[in-house]
């Protein structure tokens, strides 16, 4: 054999021995390195698995004056409610026609308009007629309630017409009923004010008064949820006197005559008992947790620990199970939305001051009170917070898990429900499910 053949067959055996190796390596047991598959896992951490489940619940982060809704409730089921509202002075008394600002000489019409909440208003099987009354003393949007025109600390000024609130006469009254609703599809409540238009606008104008507003109530039986009242009314300018130009309040160029609003309800909401997380609610109850997860978990019907700190965290569920209906009428009976938050301080140095960080990705979810019984469950996802946690560097001090859980948006639901809480009984507790894929690693022999 020639140099060259000899060269060339050993060249060969080569590639062929390599080919092998390489066909062997492609193919070697799944349970062996490189090609070993690591398995994904679930646990189920309870309050009692881990060092330190802390639940905390506070009040009063959102009120009637900062909720999104107005409730007028004719005292049924055992809820009086009425809507108190002042708008804000200046009133625009001037307008540009063509190029020129003209005052004006007088104000044409008036009404107010609120918009309906029509699958959280409740009418009698006629209709419901709604008026609109004035208010004969001033009142604190963010402290008046059923008995006090002003209840803050350190003054506390109670209505001089009894509880309720201080009312004068009838300006307007209108009928609303389901039809109305349903099949028109009305969505908005219409008080027509044209014969006070000249007397009221100018009251409100006048800032050395005090603006007691008016106030939303229910003449007959029936249950409404209004939005942001807001105004329309026309100016006569000076230049122009056969014309009325309309303004309508809140609007682009007139945010100023945004409104002073609350409502007022006849009864009183408790803090929470031991052993309940509350979620909703007008009085803005915020459910806090603080946790801390183990480094690494023991699977159960394995006796091998997994470590939780490295791996690729495939779902990460808080879970929450309701109790019983809270008491009438605080117990909520429109389903709400909710989210969890991350805290951007410290809960344990805090407490009810913490600042709210961002909504944690993903973890939007519903209460629906009409499919809840008790130990139902609601899922929040914290996939991406717990994910944060076990990426976080091998030589770091490892922080608890903490978020907050409360209505999306806050205020939005007059009611809330129960969900047990860590302190309560074991059996309606929450629990942290978390399936997870534990990080590959191939130790050396």
């Amino acid at each position: 054999m020639t140099g060259k053949l000899r060269i060339a067959a050993s060249a060969a055996l080569i590639c062929w021995i390599a080919a092998c190796s390489r066909d062997e390596l492609l193919n070697v047991d799944s349970e062996q390195a490189p090609g070993f598959a690591p398995p994904t896992l679930e646990i189920i951490l309870t309050p009692e698995s881990v060092d330190q489940w802390i639940d905390s619940v506070f009040g009063g982060f959102a009120d009637a004056s900062t909720s999104s809704f107005m409730l007028v409730n004719d005292g049924s089921p055992s809820l009086s409610s009425r809507g108190l509202l002042a708008f804000n002075a200046p009133i625009q008394d001037s307008i540009f026609f063509g190029d020129t600002l003209s005052a004006a000489i007088g104000f044409d019409s008036l009404r107010m308009i609120v918009t309906i909440d029509s699958l959280r208003s409740q009418l009698s099987s006629g209709g419901t007629t709604f008026q609109l009354w004035s208010v004969l003393e001033e009142w604190d949007d963010e402290s008046a309630d059923w008995d006090f025109a002003v209840d803050t600390p350190g003054v506390s000024v109670a209505w001089t017409g009894g509880p309720g609130g201080s009312l004068g006469t009838v300006l307007t009254e209108t009928r609303l009923t389901e039809e109305q609703m349903l099949v028109e599809g009305q969505d908005t409540l219409v008080f027509d004010l044209t014969p006070f238009t000249d007397s009221l606008l100018s009251a409100w104008a006048d800032t050395s008064q005090a603006n007691t507003g008016m106030a939303i109530v229910v003449a007959d039986s029936g249950s409404l949820l209004v939005g942001l009242p807001r105004l329309q009314y026309y100016i006569v300018p000076e230049l122009v006197p056969d014309t009325a130009i309309e303004i309508r309040c809140p609007g682009a160029n007139f945010l100023f005559c945004v409104p002073s609003f609350t409502y007022i309800f006849d009864a009183s909401a408790q803090p929470p008992p031991v052993g309940v997380l509350q979620i909703g609610g007008v009085d803005g109850w915020r459910s806090y947790t603080r946790l801390f997860l183990p480094d690494s978990v023991q699977v159960e019907d394995t006796t091998v620990a997994f470590s939780l700190r490295g791996a690729t965290i495939n779902k990460a569920q808080f879970v929450i199970r309701s109790l019983a209906a809270p008491p009438v009428p605080f117990g909520a009976e429109a389903r709400f939305d909710g989210a969890a938050y991350e805290l951007a301080d410290d809960l344990t140095s805090l407490g009810p001051k913490t600042p709210v960080g961002p909504l944690i990705k993903s973890s939007a979810f519903t209460i629906d009170p009409s499919s809840l019984q008790a130990g139902s469950e609601v899922v929040i996802d914290i996939t991406a917070q717990v994910q944060g946690w076990a990426d976080i560097p091998f030589d770091s001090i490892v922080p608890p898990i903490t978020f907050t859980i409360r209505a999306l948006p806050e205020g939005t639901t007059f009611g809330y429900w129960n969900f047990g809480a860590e302190d309560g009984d074991p059996a309606t507790a929450p629990i942290l499910r978390i399936v997870f894929t534990p990080e590959v690693q191939f130790p050396f022999p």
